[in-house]
């Protein structure tokens, strides 16, 4: 009589480690990206997966920020003399610094400059008062000769106004001039679209200067032996149209040129505020914030921790519409994403 023989069985803990492997290898399969999903899993607190996952930010705004940098006077030189008329800038002046010019002189010939100054404009009245003005962005060489070549009577007078935080490459952003003769000159207003502006005021006339308009700041008020110059300023906030400034001289009915120069100031730092309300996940590590314009991205970087709520992205460019894209991550895990736009107009 023959026994038959019973299947052999594996010992318990021999199948129980052949289960867990062939359980961890389905997990592999099934799931793109398992290895590192399963090791951020069982790193973190027994049920956070299956209760929170990675739970999306919500509320996404931005607004925008404009810093901006205000004109500031340096200081202001004269200098009277017959031609040629030399000037200095003042001690003050630092390079990059915004340098204005005025020189004034009796009849209508055109005098020379150094060619590193930018001529603006001149200006006669009657034959008897002439105002030129020039400008210069500072390199620590800035003395300046001005020549009139007739041998017209008469000394020469002028001066030198310098100017922190004006844009460099444009820096009149706007300018008016006007000629007369009489006891009162009004000066010539500016509309001017930009904002923070720093408003130059230059009046010649013939023989004594006019005094300074009421509610601006005195910069020069000098005679020569057949001209007198005027000098003041004022900031403007802007954007519109600049206050109308008067000034009289009794007795007086003399010619004169008044002129007003609005400068530009140095393009204000945009920037976007974003604020959101943080991902309520419990083991997230961080945000991904992407930032594009026109479908191209053109910055990505991770915010952390994950409690954070506000971000600043720039500079950013008036005018372009950009778009703001947010999520949470947590290593290869990522969450649905916020958007917001933004189009600056500082």
């Amino acid at each position: 009589m023959t026994r038959s023989r019973r299947p052999r069985q594996l010992p318990r803990r021999v199948l129980a480690a052949v289960v867990g492997a062939l359980g961890l290898l389905a997990l592999t399969v099934l799931l793109p990206g398992a290895s590192a999903r399963f090791t951020s899993v069982t790193a973190n607190p027994a049920g956070a997966w299956a209760t929170d996952g990675v739970a999306a930010p919500t509320g996404l705004t931005a607004v925008q920020t404009c810093t901006r940098t205000p004109i500031t006077f340096r200081g202001a030189t004269t200098a009277t003399s017959q031609s040629p008329l030399t000037l200095s800038p003042p001690a003050t002046t630092q390079v990059g610094d915004v340098l204005v010019a005025q020189v004034a002189y009796y009849g209508a010939a055109t005098i020379s400059a150094p060619s590193d100054w930018t001529h603006l404009f001149t200006d006669t009245s009657g034959g008897f008062v002439t105002s030129a003005v020039y400008h210069k962005v500072a390199t620590g060489a800035d003395t300046a000769t001005f020549t009139r070549p007739d041998s017209s009577p008469g000394d020469m007078v002028g001066g030198i106004l310098a100017y922190g935080g004006v844009d460099r490459s444009s820096p009149v952003a706007v300018s008016a001039r006007v000629t007369g003769a009489g006891e009162t000159v009004t000066l010539p207003t500016v509309t001017t679209t930009v904002k923070d502006t720093m408003v130059v005021y230059l009046l010649g006339r013939r023989v004594a200067p006019f005094p300074t308009p009421g509610g601006l700041r005195e910069r020069w008020k000098l005679s020569s032996d057949s001209e007198g110059v005027t000098a003041a300023d004022e900031s403007f906030v802007g954007p519109g149209t600049t206050p109308s400034r008067s000034t009289s001289l009794a007795g007086s009915t003399t010619e004169y040129v008044a002129q007003t120069i609005a400068l530009r100031p140095v393009a204000p730092l945009v920037e976007a505020a974003l604020s959101w309300t943080a991902s309520s996940s419990s083991w997230a590590t961080g945000y991904h914030l992407e930032r594009s314009s026109g479908g191209t991205v053109q910055s990505t970087r991770p915010i952390t921790p994950i409690t954070t709520p506000t971000a600043t992205e720039g500079p950013l460019v008036n005018g372009t519409a950009y778009t703001f894209r947010l999520s949470a991550y947590r290593g290869t895990w990522t969450s649905a994403s916020v958007t917001t736009t933004l189009t600056p107009s500082c």
